[in-house]
């Protein structure tokens, strides 16, 4: 019932004109979506240059293809952006002309240019006037659906954070951290000496005060929170998998250094405002995918007709 209902619209919505043969159409259905329909007319003002560019350039079955091709591409173009319409419609999100006109005239006032001038500018992409219109008319669509529907949705939970985080550790410039303590020793007999002191005292900081000859010693050799990716292999090496405690020294050309790993974060406890930033894009990606699988399963539902042929 509804495809004859469809169908019925679709021979009310040609577009019909009288001369001396009688009633002829001159605006051919090209394709139904939903209750809308496409003619020829809809099609060939997508890109009119282009169109009047393939009958004076080409000729013969060369001409054919290219129209061929023209239509088909153009077509499916419209064909995609009323899916985006009446999808958008059904979850009663809208779009009025009047607003789409209104986004133009404010892109054209931000970037100085007037009508003729938007028109030359989307020339040199390989755009017109009409499909930008469209793509401005489908991108507050998309908009508002995302923030409307689709976001508000999405939930991330922290075993989604520390996944995505180690799965984009190197593009987030993200690293463990280790709150580190170093002392450095000239001579085996000076090692031996504060590892004594340390073993009988517990003490690190207290150690490295004592016994350490590096500048750091008054303050306890601290060095404060440091990610591993900066550190020397030979420390990363050393330090490996420790979230707390001493390492084995490590010997230098000039003597000795011990470091005592004091406090540990994981690459996933991330700073509040980094990780609002992480949780959002990863928000965008979901709301995304999630968005790209409801236009294809509405794609899929609604009713789609396409008449034109070659």
């Amino acid at each position: 019932m509804k495809n004859l209902r469809l169908f019925s619209l679709t021979v009310l919505l040609s577009v019909l004109t009288l001369n001396n043969a009688g009633a002829e159409v001159i605006n051919r259905v090209f394709a139904v979506v939903g209750d809308k329909v496409i003619t020829q007319y809809d099609v060939e003002s997508i890109n009119p240059q282009r169109l009047k560019l393939i009958y004076t350039k080409f000729k013969g079955e060369e001409r054919k293809q290219q129209l061929n091709d023209f239509y088909r591409e153009n077509m499916e173009n419209l064909i995609d952006n009323y899916v985006v319409e009446i999808a958008a419609a059904e979850e009663g999100v809208r779009v009025s002309d009047a607003e789409v006109e209104g986004a133009l005239q404010d892109i054209m006032q931000r970037n100085n240019v007037n009508k003729e001038q938007l028109e030359e500018l989307l020339a040199a992409q390989h755009q017109t006037y009409e499909q930008y219109k469209w793509k401005i008319k489908v991108d507050i669509l998309t908009t508002r659906l995302m923030s409307s529907y689709f976001r508000p949705k999405v939930v991330v939970t922290d075993e989604d954070f520390k996944k995505y985080v180690m799965e984009h550790e190197k593009t987030l410039d993200l690293s463990d951290m280790y709150e580190l303590r170093m002392m450095k020793l000239g001579s085996k007999e000076k090692l031996d000496e504060a590892m004594k002191d340390f073993e009988e005292h517990k003490s690190f900081r207290d150690t490295a005060m004592k016994y350490s000859e590096d500048k750091l010693a008054e303050n306890g050799g601290y060095l404060g929170w440091v990610e591993l990716g900066f550190l020397d292999p030979k420390i990363r090496e050393l330090i490996g998998d420790m979230k707390q405690g001493i390492t084995k020294p490590l010997e230098d050309v000039d003597g000795y250094r011990v470091f005592y790993v004091e406090g540990y974060k994981d690459k996933s406890d991330v700073e509040s405002d980094k990780k609002e930033n992480i949780i959002r894009a990863m928000k965008d990606a979901k709301a995304k995918s999630a968005f790209e699988q409801w236009l294809q399963d509405k794609k899929d539902e609604i009713f789609i007709q396409r008449k034109y042929a070659g």
